[in-house]
């Protein structure tokens, strides 16, 4: 008997040892494809807007050393808008919404996706995309039809985060639209006030850093809570779905928004789903702010 206990707990630990590496390897192979779908999303072919005469195409060189397709509609009123939007791009049709603004008169330039770039590069949620914003925003100061102090940016998604932060570093962006985005690319990911199981804590902290790994970003340094205050005192309308608020943090990120700020929370909407639900308001806001913070 004496022989038999040693060996067993030998086995048991053993067990328990391979169980254990098991599910380590599982967990971050699970977030390492994760992580990978998210960073290589693929490029997605835009289609152009209906009823507007074809944009120019431009190619911009990032400072990070990559080429990035962009399109741009001429201003006629001498004010243009950056736009940027989630991990598809923003070219065409994709969010945020331009056409309003090219019927306005104003100058819109759509930057795609750095999945579409030459070379492809990873997308990172809106850390390296500031490298994009930052040409996009050369690309119209250089701009004859572009007076240098009518320039403004519209952001959706990561897009929103990347406008905010570049309007943080950059103050030729008069004034900041940022729909949907997060206060904190670390917490966003971790989610520390949901109640998660221990299993999921886990994977989500693996998730991190995962991303950490693969971009050699630090997600916990990709904050435009603490980026908003110094865009003022340039004006920052947020928005927000109903439904989207917390996750997003947005009031926190209002609060720290200098003055002027404003924010819409938007009845029943959700991420991705505000212009859909409210087209009318949401254009009348877009405009009314630009007209308010660009014009003459």
């Amino acid at each position: 008997m004496s022989f038999f206990k040693p060996r067993v707990l030998r086995l048991s630990v053993f067990a328990l040892v391979a169980s254990a590496a098991a599910l380590i390897a599982v967990n971050v192979s699970l977030a390492w494809v994760y992580v990978s779908a998210l960073t290589r999303p693929g490029c997605f072919v835009p289609t152009y807007l209906e009823g507007i005469a074809p944009p120019e195409e431009h190619w911009l060189t990032t400072e990070d050393g990559h080429s990035l397709r962009a399109w741009y509609y001429p201003s006629e009123n001498g004010a243009a808008v950056l736009a940027l939007g989630g991990v598809g791009g923003s070219l065409g049709d994709a969010l945020p919404p331009v056409r309003p603004l090219i019927e306005a008169g104003y100058g819109v330039l759509q930057i795609d996706s750095r999945a579409c770039a030459r070379p492809p590069a990873r997308v990172t949620l809106g850390a390296d995309e500031i490298y994009d914003a930052v040409a996009g925003l050369d690309f119209l100061l250089s701009r004859s039809d572009v007076e240098p102090d009518r320039i403004g940016a519209l952001g959706f998604s990561m897009g929103g985060v990347t406008i905010i932060r570049t309007a943080a570093q950059r103050p030729e962006i008069k004034a900041v639209i940022a729909e949907g985005g997060y206060d904190q690319l670390g917490a966003h990911i971790i989610q520390p006030s949901v109640p998660h199981s221990l299993p999921r804590k886990i994977f989500l902290y693996t998730v991190a850093g995962v991303f950490w790994l693969q971009t050699n970003i630090n997600p916990w340094a990709v904050s435009p809570l603490d980026d908003l205050p110094a865009i003022s005192p340039r004006p920052v309308f947020l928005i927000y779905g109903e439904y989207e608020l917390g996750r997003g943090n947005g009031q926190a990120q209002f609060d720290a928004a200098g003055e002027p700020k404003s924010l819409w929370v938007v009845p029943d909407g959700d991420h991705g789903a505000n212009y859909r639900i409210a087209p009318e308001e949401y254009e009348r806001r877009m405009i009314e702010f630009f007209d308010r913070t660009l014009q003459k």
